[in-house]
C-alpha cells in the first residue's frame, strides 16, 4: 500500500454512496446458476444451460437465430459506422455470422471495452476487446466452468484454493514487481485452476481452454498516405461516436498518445472536458500539469486540473478489494474515489493501447527478434539489472511456446509482449478498479487501427521522433505540434 494514501474513517452513508450498487459494479458472471445478490443484478438465460448474470451498470445485448446466438457486454463503437449503437453493432455481427471465426473477423473494427459471447451447436466461446480491457477470468473444477469479470465473483459460487506455485511468492515480493504497480504476468492467477483470458485468445466455456486466434500472418506494409488517412479517420470517427452517445471527459497529459488523441478530438473539442489529476506523485511543476494548462489556454480548451484526495475511507478500500482480485492502493486510486463520491457519470477517455504501435519494448528498432528467449522477454519487462523472477520466466516461456507465429518486421514478438502481457494484465487492472466509479474507453483499442498503424514502416514508429504520429497530428490538428512532448522541465519548451 502506498504510504502517500492514508485510510480515514469516513462512512459510505456520510458521502451518500449506495454500497449495494457498488458490489461487483459493472461485472458479470456466466455459469450454470444465476447470481442475484440484490436488485442491481439481473440474469439472461442463454443456450446450453448457461445463465448470464449482469450488473445493471454493465450494458448487455443478446440476439441470434437458430444456428447462433451472440451476446455483447460493455461499450462498443464501430468507427466505420459511428452512428451505430451497441444494439445495431450486435445485429450487424449476427447478420454476417457463420461461425466463431466470422464473428471475430467482423469485430476487428470495434473500439471500446467489451466482451462477445458466441454460442452455436458446438459450444460457447468468449473473446474480448483487443487489449482485454474488459477482463474475463474463468475457473474449471473438472465438471463445471465459471466465467466472470473477476475471480472474486467466481468465489461466490466456488471454493478457490490459492495458487501453490513455489515461484509465485518471490515474484510477488520482488521490488521490481511493486515498482511496476504490482502488474501480473501471464494467464494464471493467485488461485489454482483460475485463469485470465489473454488478448487475442478466446475461451471455450465447456472445456475451460483458451486458444489463440490472432495473429494469422504478417502485416504487409501500406502506402504511408493510406495508413495516415485510415488511422486518422478511425480515431476521429471514434471521438464523433463517443460524443454523440455519452458524456465524455478526455485525459490530457504531456505525452505522445494523449497528444494524438487531442488532435483527433479537434472537431468535437467544444463538447469535451479535458482533464488531468494532480496526485501526490504529480506536482504543479510536473509536465503533465503545466503543459496541458498551456495547451488548453492556447487552443481554447475546457481543461481542469482535478485534485486527487490523499485519504481514502476504509469502506472504499475494503469494497475495492472485495470487487477486484489483487486490487491496489496507489496514488492513482485517489481519482477513482473522487469520481465516485462526486457522482461522475461521463466516460473517461485515454490513450492506452497506442504504445503497441510505438515499438514500446524496442523503441529504437535495434533488437534482433529472430531468436528471443523467455529470459530476454522477462528482462525487457523487468529490466536487465538482475535476473528476472523465475515465475516470470516460466510464464513467458509458456506464452512464447503458444506463439506459433514467426516474428515479422511490422508487428513482432516485442510488440505482442507489450500488447498481451503488459496491456492485457497491467493495462486491464486499472479499468477494472475504476468500474466501481466510472467507465473508461481507449480509442486506440481497435484491432483494425493496430493493423493499420503497424502497416507503416517500423522506423516511422520509432523513438525519439515517432514520425508517423507527427504526420497524423499534422493532418488532424497541426497546432498541437507547437508544444513540446514529454519535456523534462519548462526550459525544454
Amino acid at each position: 500500500m502506498s504510504s502517500s494514501i492514508a485510510i480515514m474513517g469516513e462512512t459510505a452513508s456520510e458521502v451518500g454512496v449506495d454500497l449495494k450498487r457498488l458490489q461487483f459494479r459493472r461485472q458479470f458472471l456466466l455459469g450454470g446458476e444465476r447470481f442475484a445478490p440484490n436488485e442491481y443484478w439481473s440474469a439472461i438465460q442463454l443456450r446450453r444451460g448457461l445463465h448470464l448474470s449482469v450488473h445493471k451498470d454493465l450494458t448487455v445485448f443478446s440476439a441470434g437465430h437458430e444456428q447462433i446466438t451472440v451476446t455483447l457486454l460493455g461499450h462498443a463503437i464501430d468507427p466505420l459506422h459511428p452512428d451505430r449503437t451497441e444494439a445495431d453493432i450486435l445485429q450487424s455481427l449476427i447478420a454476417e455470422a457463420e461461425d466463431l471465426k466470422s464473428i471475430i473477423d467482423s469485430a476487428a473494427p470495434l473500439v471500446g471495452r467489451w466482451i462477445i459471447i458466441v454460442q452455436d451447436d458446438d459450444g460457447t466461446y468468449l473473446f474480448t476487446d483487443p487489449c482485454s480491457f474488459r477482463s474475463v477470468y474463468y475457473y474449471s473444477d473438472g465438471k463445471n466452468v465459471w466465467c466472470a469479470s473477476q475471480p472474486e465473483l467466481i468465489r461466490t459460487k466456488c471454493e478457490l484454493s490459492l495458487n501453490t506455485d513455489d515461484t509465485l511468492g518471490s515474484f510477488l515480493t520482488d521490488l521490481r514487481h511493486l515498482r511496476m504497480e504490482s502488474a501480473w504476468i501471464g494467464s494464471s492467477t493467485i488461485y489454482e485452476n483460475c485463469f485470465h483470458l489473454m488478448p487475442n485468445h478466446f475461451v471455450n466455456v465447456e472445456s475451460g481452454q483458451q486458444t489463440r486466434f490472432y495473429p494469422t500472418g504478417p502485416i504487409k506494409e501500406k502506402k504511408l498516405a493510406d495508413v495516415i488517412e485510415l488511422s486518422c479517420a478511425i480515431l476521429q470517427s471514434t471521438m464523433t461516436a463517443l460524443v454523440a452517445r455519452y458524456g465524455v471527459m478526455v485525459a490530457l497529459t504531456s505525452g505522445w498518445d494523449s497528444r494524438v488523441q487531442l488532435a483527433a478530438s479537434r472537431h468535437v473539442r467544444d463538447e469535451l472536458e479535458y482533464f488531468v489529476y494532480s496526485q501526490s506523485n504529480v506536482q504543479e511543476d510536473h509536465p503533465d500539469i503545466w503543459l496541458p494548462r498551456r495547451i488548453a489556454k492556447s487552443l481554447g480548451l475546457n481543461f481542469n486540473v482535478k485534485q486527487s484526495p490523499d485519504e481514502l475511507p476504509g469502506w472504499f478500500v475494503c469494497l475495492l478489494s472485495q470487487n477486484v482480485t489483487c486490487a491496489r492502493i496507489l496514488p492513482k486510486t485517489g481519482p477513482i474515489y473522487d469520481k465516485l463520491v462526486n457522482g461522475e457519470t461521463r466516460i473517461n477517455v485515454n490513450g492506452n493501447g497506442s504504445e503497441i504501435c510505438r515499438n514500446f519494448f524496442d523503441k529504437f528498432c535495434n533488437r534482433n527478434v529472430e531468436v528471443v528467449s523467455a529470459k530476454e522477454l522477462a528482462a525487457r519487462m523487468f529490466g536487465e539489472e538482475k535476473a528476472s523472477p523465475l515465475f516470470v520466466i516460466k510464464e513467458f516461456q509458456k506464452w512464447k511456446d503458444g506463439f506459433n507465429y514467426p516474428p515479422a518486421e511490422n508487428l513482432n514478438i516485442f510488440d505482442f509482449l507489450y500488447w498481451e502481457q503488459r496491456l492485457g494484465n497491467w493495462g486491464a487492472q486499472y479499468p477494472a478498479e475504476q468500474d466501481i466509479a466510472v467507465e473508461e474507453i481507449s480509442p486506440f483499442n481497435c484491432r483494425l487501427l493496430f493493423e493499420t498503424l503497424s502497416a507503416a514502416p517500423r522506423r516511422l514508429r520509432a523513438a525519439p521522433d515517432y514520425q508517423l504520429y507527427q504526420d497524423m497530428m499534422r493532418q488532424m490538428w497541426p497546432e498541437v505540434l507547437s508544444f513540446p512532448i514529454n519535456p523534462k522541465t519548462k526550459d525544454d519548451e
